[in-house]
């Protein structure tokens, strides 16, 4: 299952073998092993295959049929831009401006927390919608 899926991503993007073995490391030979399912690759050059071809673990495994990587509250907070403008959303409201007053001050992991709590709340509230 891995090896398909692995050649099956490798040839959509029109590598060779010896393209992805530079890119993750390995010999040319070792990943050929991979995609003909005689070796696995361990949980380091896993992680970077999928995220290399931009996918996820669970698919290149054969656990999901859906390729589309699950994206992470944590993964999210990595993109400094994206991770301002949600949280200056969040606090937009004058409800939450009076709630966190001087957050403009805190610390850049600080905000990151808060951003971390009030999604998760959020998603606990569509949660209860949907029950």
């Amino acid at each position: 299952m891995l090896g398909y899926k692995l050649k099956q991503l490798r040839e959509t993007r029109h590598l060779t073998q010896a393209d992805v073995a530079k890119i993750i490391g390995v010999s040319r030979e070792g990943y050929n092993q991979y995609e003909n399912d005689r070796r696995a690759p361990d949980y380091d050059t896993l992680l970077l295959l999928a995220k290399y071809f931009e996918t996820s673990t669970d698919y290149l495994l054969g656990r999901t049929d859906d390729p589309t990587p699950v994206r992470h509250i944590d993964q999210d907070l990595h993109d400094e831009h994206d991770y301002h403008k949600e949280l200056d959303a969040f606090l937009s409201d004058d409800e939450m401006t009076s709630m966190f007053y001087g957050y403009e001050n805190w610390t850049e992991e600080e905000k990151r927390n808060l951003l971390n709590i009030l999604k998760g709340q959020e998603a606990l509230r569509e949660l209860n919608k949907k029950k």
